[in-house]
């Protein structure tokens, strides 16, 4: 109060280096954070998965079972390679496990096959996502046109400043290939395994160090590397001058592609930007958003479609929008209960200072502590919104209070008046920080993980209101708040008489009000077992993925025939099913072939999605090579409900998938059941007899490598061109390689120099194998997925594990629930669990303030109430309660606590100067009803916008309507139990608190009336 001149630039300097800072900070759809898993893809081309399991997988699982803290350990093996998904605990350092996982992986390089040229070891961040995907299509045909979309469209994309890359897909790169010709390798006696080692041999370069020559050093670098195609094929390849080119097509071709992509049933192409870390997100997103539109108007380009198909920053924009237009609204229905409050505009105005002047100093303080603006933080902003005003309008309350009693004394009042107030909301902000406290240092998972950046975001942003109205607020209100007179008072005298003579009421009949607290604490079985509960819903979105599920492996050719005839289906009824686009993908080699099906926005939406996906799934034509399914995305990220069954054989578990799909396909409130299990390819296994060979001095592995070289061909070592390295394959041709007897009259050149025919040396047994393995925890296993249609997961997990436990098992094999299940059990539990402490936080606080074990009992009972008041208020408006609820409960607690702290406070200090207990339960109640319901106001009118709205997190994330709804449940309930029933708990508290005394006084009453009764022992007589 003696420098407000001092105090005004501090704050205006906060206020300017918020400024700057806000523009200095990352805009980001999601935090840096580390996911915490690994993956370690070991690409195996041309083999079974049999094989890869066997020679790679288990090997690889051995060795990374030894890594510490490995909660999950999922494999894949295919024909492609083995796969293996490591799961850790939050909170691990995932790029230590990354490099302990490739330490072990090299340190057992030797057991695994020769021929496995790469062992990659992924890590990912909630950054890595792509900011732009866009999909090309065109009438054109632009199968040779990697060329030029790398020049005109890839190339000019990486330039981009903050783009870290651009991957590039649906065309092929060229290669170099060299088609072997099988009659003229048979009719030249050509050594396959003779003929690779050449190959290898004559295209190096080393380093083979330094030679001095007088003062001067040089390197010494022998080079044999070609330096065109042309030497290539003029290689010799045997003495008498046979060269590459006479058994042999040397072709420098596009590889062949086993996948596609269509878009609106044209064949397209795929880009995705990704950023730089720490570069601004939105930044990037418009300047490649410019740098596409620029380029689409090339004449290169001309006849070819840029389709935006994901768009990270719009999302985060148009999240940071609807946010916006919900403070701003929520701001201004906070200035109406504040003025209609005060009734006057200069102290409103002052008041509704701290929203914009904390939430500037709070982007500055998230700038420094190295923060990025993310839609987790601006969350955590938009709650606090109608928080920021509570401190201060329970300081100005205090100080018009006191303004009233002495109106020539403004400063005085002031002073009298935050040091009436001061400890209880410093106490109050302190408590509404606290519940964040297990969020922040307890244990780490996905969710609390999230939770800190919302929570930093609140806490900061208190913390600063708290300061705003212990320094700014009182110098002001020194010089703007004027003594109201009767007339402005006269709504708030009518709301105060009425309400205190409620409180004579309660102070009078308290049996009765004690029996009003017992009905209101029965009353919450009602809505606890009407409302339902589903930690991760399906989420309704107007973006359907339909899976194509196809059994086996098939030719492009004949997976275009299935997709053409669902395609074709969906555009012939694009408008009943309001489709705006379809976009595909389908591979030969992938399980993930299926459609995205665009919807019309929700503003011109007539029909859900949900039932849009009925429809489709009812009417299309169905596919002889697939199983097609919806798969729905479950609001929050939580992971696809499923049932895995386990084992050791995988025909075995084949057959168990089959009757547990048909199973649970015949329960209602399940929909699109699905599994794993797929139609087995027929696949040729090659024996090599070991005794045949040895006989003719060969090995097992030299005879396993020629099979390899003439059915899927090997990698030799890069070509070195002007466009940069240029990969080499070597193989048989396609038409040499279709059918067993091609590879009849391949021989092979002994020690001896004998040509020993191939099949001499193998056997070959024709059968039916799996196309996927899959293990989980180093156990075969298979996954059973499905759909929710009209019930809950609780609900879903009672039904099929009736359903499941009526199969009989073999010896063996077993049956559990997937993540999706056991993570909803998780989340439910560590969220009660931190709730619990948190209010044992709160109470450590109250305790401490009040020096009192009894008092803080009465606020924590607000807790529970305001509790009941959620679901009460879930109930009339038909709200599930999810995981979102849960949060908002979490962030209620701390803010209901705040209107029991400033009436208890307030009691005690009149009791304190001399009043009865009920007399100043009365009277605190009449002079803190107007700063309670002011502090209610502004925050329940703050989030009503995001109440009825659909606002998500991130545009297509959560809803937030369930948790603001949580809020302002509780909050208005708790309000009611505040200001009603609060009282009556603290008297009946009270009294409690003298029983101990009370009963020690009246048993040292009754001992002493003992004693006075008992009669005096008579003197003998004789």
């Amino acid at each position: 109060m003696d420098r407000p001149v001092t105090i005004v630039m501090i704050f205006v300097s906060m206020i300017a280096v918020g400024l700057i800072a806000s523009r200095l900070l990352p805009l980001e759809y999601f935090p840096a954070v580390d996911v915490p898993f690994i993956i370690l893809d070991m690409p195996y081309q041309g083999s079974t998965p049999e094989e890869v399991e066997r020679e790679i997988t288990r090997p690889a699982e051995e060795v990374i079972a030894t890594l510490s803290g490995i909660k999950r350990l999922e494999s894949t093996s295919s024909s492609n390679g083995s796969r293996l998904e490591v799961q850790f605990d939050w909170g691990t350092d995932v790029a230590v496990k990354a490099v302990e996982a490739r330490e072990r992986m090299e340190a057992i390089r030797d057991q695994l096959p020769s021929d496995l040229r790469r062992i990659n070891v992924l890590k990912f961040n909630f950054t890595d996502q792509p900011v732009l995907t866009l999909r090309i299509s065109s009438e054109r045909d632009l199968s040779t046109a990697y060329d030029m979309l790398m020049r005109n469209l890839v190339r000019p994309l990486e330039r981009i400043p903050g783009v870290a890359r651009v991957d590039f897909q649906g065309i092929e790169p060229r290669e170099i290939r060299i088609e072997l010709i099988a009659d003229r390798v048979i009719s030249h006696g050509i050594d396959l395994n003779r003929l690779e080692a050449q190959l290898r041999q004559v295209n190096f370069s080393e380093s083979a160090g330094l030679i001095r020559d007088a003062d001067t050093r040089y390197r010494v670098n022998p080079r044999g590397e070609f330096r065109s195609i042309d030497d290539i094929r003029q290689l010799v390849i045997s003495e008498d001058g046979l060269r590459l080119s006479d058994i042999a097509e040397v072709k420098y071709d596009s590889k062949r592609r086993d996948y596609a992509r269509h878009l609106d049933r044209k064949y397209a192409i795929g880009v995705s930007i990704f950023k730089e870390s720490g570069a601004n997100l939105v930044d990037v997103g418009n300047r490649a958003l410019a740098e596409v539109d620029r380029i689409g108007k090339t004449p290169e380009m001309r006849g070819i479609n840029l389709f935006f198909l994901e768009n990270q920053s719009e999302g985060v924009t148009e999240s940071l929008s609807e946010l916006l237009s919900a403070g701003i609204l929520g701001a201004m229905l906070s200035l109406f209960v504040l003025y209609f409050f005060l009734r006057s505009i200069p102290t409103t105005l002052m008041v509704s200072l701290a929203i914009p002047v904390a939430i500037t100093i709070t982007l500055g303080v998230m700038y420094f502590l190295g923060l990025s603006l993310n839609i987790l933080s601006m969350m955590g902003l938009m709650l606090a919104v109608g928080m920021l005003v509570d401190n201060a309008v329970v300081v100005s309350e205090s100080i018009h209070t006191e303004h009233e009693k002495t109106p020539d004394d403004a400063k005085g009042a002031a002073l009298r008046g935050v040091s009436a107030v001061g400890l209880a909301v410093a106490a109050g902000t302190l408590t509404s920080a606290a519940v964040f406290l297990p969020i922040i240092f307890g244990e780490q998972d996905q969710i609390s993980i999230f939770l800190t950046h919302v929570a930093t975001a609140i806490v900061v942003s208190l913390t600063i209101s708290l300061f705003i109205a212990q320094t700014i607020i009182p110098l002001a209100a020194s010089r703007l708040d004027r003594p109201t007179t009767k007339k402005q008072n006269a709504s708030i005298d009518f709301l105060r008489k009425r309400y205190t003579r409620l409180l004579h009421w309660n102070m009078r009949h308290r049996w009765l009000a004690a029996g009003m607290v017992v009905l209101t604490l029965v009353s919450a079985a009602i809505p606890m077992t009407m409302v339902e509960t589903d930690m991760f819903p399906q989420d309704e979105t107007r973006r359907l993925y339909l899976n194509y599920h196809i059994d086996g492996h098939y030719p492009l050719a004949k997976l275009k025939e299935s997709v053409d005839r669902i395609e074709n289906y969906l555009y012939d009824n694009k408008e009943h099913l309001e489709i705006r686009a379809v976009y595909t993908y389908y591979s030969e080699q992938d399980d993930n072939s299926g459609s995205t099906i665009l919807l019309t926005d929700d503003k011109h939406a007539k029909r859900s999605s949900q039932d849009i996906s009925r429809e489709i799934l009812e009417n299309m034509p169905k596919i002889a090579i697939g199983r097609p399914s919806f798969g729905f995305q479950r609001v929050g990220g939580g992971e696809e409900l499923s049932v895995t069954l386990t084992g050791t054989s995988s025909e075995v578990l084949r057959d168990l998938a089959e009757d547990a799909v048909r199973i649970l396909s015949s329960v209602e409130g399940l929909s699109g059941v699905v599994s794993e299990v797929s139609a087995g390819d027929e696949e040729v296994q090659v024996r090599v007899d070991r005794e045949r060979a040895n006989q003719l001095g060969f090995s097992t592995q030299e005879v396993a490598r020629v099979v390899a070289i003439a059915i899927r061909g090997v990698d030799l070592r890069e070509f070195k061109g002007e466009e940069g390295e240029i990969p080499v394959r070597l193989q048989f041709r396609e038409q040499d390689r279709q059918e067993l007897d091609d590879l009849r009259d391949i021989k092979l050149r002994s020690p001896d120099g004998a040509q020993i025919p191939l099949m001499s040396l193998v056997d070959f047994v024709q059968s039916t194998g799996p196309t996927e393995i899959r293990r989980l925890d180093r156990e075969t296993g298979l996954s059973i997925s499905a759909q929710l249609d009209g019930i809950t997961t609780e609900k879903a997990q009672e039904l099929i594990k009736e359903n499941m436990d009526l199969m009989t098992l073999p010896s063996g094999y077993d049956w559990h629930f997937g993540g999706g299940f056991t993570g909803d059990q998780e989340a439910m539990q560590k969220m009660v669990f931190n709730i619990l402490l948190a209010i044992a936080i709160i109470y450590i606080v109250l305790a401490a303030q009040f020096e009192s074990l009894i008092y803080p009992v009465s606020m924590i009972c607000t807790i529970g109430f305001s509790v009941i008041g959620v679901y009460w208020f879930f109930l009339i408006t038909g709200t599930t309660f999810t995981l979102m609820a849960m949060i908002g409960i979490l962030i209620l607690i701390g803010v209901v606590v705040n209107n029991g702290i400033v009436l208890i406070d307030h009691v005690n200090q009149l009791r304190l100067q001399g009043l009865a207990r009920d007399e100043a339960l009365i009277r605190a109640g009449g002079e803190r009803m107007r700063p309670i319901l002011m502090t209610v106001g502004t925050t329940v009118l703050g989030l009503l916008p995001l109440c009825i709205g659909t606002t998500q997190i991130g545009g297509d994330g959560p809803p937030y309507y369930p948790m603001a709804r949580a809020i302002v449940g509780g909050l208005l309930f708790s309000t009611f139990v505040s200001l009603v029933l609060l009282p009556t708990i603290y008297t009946w508290l009270d009294v409690i608190r003298h029983w101990p005394r009370r009963f020690f006084s009246w048993l040292r009453r009754r001992l002493a009336a003992l004693l006075r009764r008992q009669p005096k022992p008579v003197p003998d007589q004789r």
